[in-house]
């Protein structure tokens, strides 16, 4: 382990700084600005919840296009093309003074934030690393637990100080800050050969040029056994942290004892992810990701069958843990299955799917609430569903390589 901190510590930092700063563009901090944005717009919850879906399903139609453009041009000018139009979206959401002008905000911060900081994280590493891609992606991804463990609490201060115009310039400037410490990060060592990845790789073979293609990868069972469970746990998760101040007060717990349980949705997706490294390397991505939803589907019985504010620290918990676990597992998944050429136009897909579930989630929650139907016949619903998702991908375990 000390052995590989010291020949690709540096990449690991790359990947790890990128989804940390994706924190920005996540639901976890947007609904910080939630009251905020409802205040001044004087928009009804379900107003700017399609708004927002709105804003997000833009954002996921764009990441299938644009995503696959790290297979196609130099990785350092593409990171710096992402953060500059993250930054740029900060600014002009801080400056909406109108409800277009809102949107277009959302749908940057979505698009370059929560998409494309992540992605061109993990789809870098799955690309520089084979032996040990399962720790290197975990390493990488443990940036998302760490942002949610610290940036809400500076956030609510910052909005509670500065307001939240000037709360947003300061994370639009903090990103454009970290350009430099990213490039030095990538450009550390130009001799390492793995530095030769940076270069996207050729498809040379028409095996290749055909299994890239979205259609394509559409078409592949793979892609069918793998989207659902991705789909179910941002889609669900998402809608219960979009609505978690509306549960809180269903269950008459405190807000700020629902805001400290974050530290443990951090904590829980910080282990996972160490741990599903380890495990990945181990004995591959494709035997554990039937896992991939269990502890969330615990967390969800608890929330049914049980009361007291420790449920919520236990619900967060666990839908940290199928976050970090599976965030590692998937990521790896895909890279043994699909191969590492044509990773970048696999994950543009793939995230376009989990980007497209967390503006579905909060929609039919809202809708179905709006119907007076209960958080209790929510919880077992989304349960039911977890478990016929976890049936479906057990099939991982009898897949071919799509691609070399």
């Amino acid at each position: 382990m000390l052995q590989f901190f010291k020949t690709s510590g540096h990449l690991i930092a790359f990947g790890f700084i990128l989804t940390f700063l994706s924190g920005f563009g996540q639901t976890f901090l947007i609904s910080l600005y939630v009251p905020d944005f409802q205040n001044y717009f004087s928009l009804s919850d379900g107003l700017f919840s399609s708004f927002y879906a709105v804003a997000t399903l833009g954002s996921a139609f764009t990441l299938s296009w644009l995503g696959r453009y790290i297979d196609k041009i130099r990785l350092t000018r593409f990171v710096v093309l992402v953060m500059l139009g993250f930054a740029f979206s900060l600014v002009l959401l801080s400056q909406a003074y109108f409800i277009p002008m809102l949107i277009i905000g959302l749908y940057g911060i979505r698009l370059f934030g929560q998409g494309l900081m992540t992605h061109t994280s993990i789809t870098s590493m799955a690309r520089f690393f084979s032996l040990n891609r399962g720790k290197a992606i975990g390493f990488a991804s443990l940036g998302h637990p760490s942002g949610e463990a610290v940036f809400p609490l500076i956030l609510v201060f910052l909005i509670a100080a500065l307001g939240w115009r000037s709360s947003i310039l300061v994370s639009a400037a903090f990103v454009l800050l970290m350009i430099p410490l990213v490039l030095k990060l990538l450009m550390l060592r130009k001799q390492s050969s793995e530095l030769k990845k940076l270069i996207p790789a050729r498809n040379e073979s028409a095996d290749e040029l055909k299994a890239a293609k979205p259609l394509q990868i559409l078409k592949s069972k793979a892609f069918w056994i793998l989207v659902p469970t991705n789909f179910a746990a941002a889609c669900i998760g998402t809608a219960i942290i979009f609505f978690q101040l509306k549960l809180g007060e269903v269950n008459r717990w405190e807000v700020t004892w629902m805001a400290a349980s974050f530290v443990a949705y951090a904590l829980g997706g910080a282990l996972s992810t160490l741990l599903a490294g380890w495990l990945t390397d181990r004995f591959s991505a494709r035997r554990l990701f039937p896992f991939y939803l269990i502890p969330f589907s615990i967390g969800l019985a608890v929330l049914y069958l049980y009361e007291g504010a420790w449920v919520y620290t236990f619900l967060v918990a666990a839908i940290g843990t199928s976050n970090g676990f599976g965030g590692t597992v998937k990521n790896a998944a895909l890279a043994e299955i699909y191969g590492t050429k044509i990773i970048g136009s696999v994950r543009s897909l793939f995230i376009t799917a989990m980007v497209f579930s967390t503006a579905f989630g909060p929609v039919i929650f809202g809708l179905l609430l709006d119907q007076g139907i209960s958080f209790d016949q929510l919880t077992i619903a989304s349960l039911c569903f977890m478990i016929l998702i976890t049936l479906n991908s057990l099939r991982v375990l009898k897949l071919k390589k799509v691609a070399q």
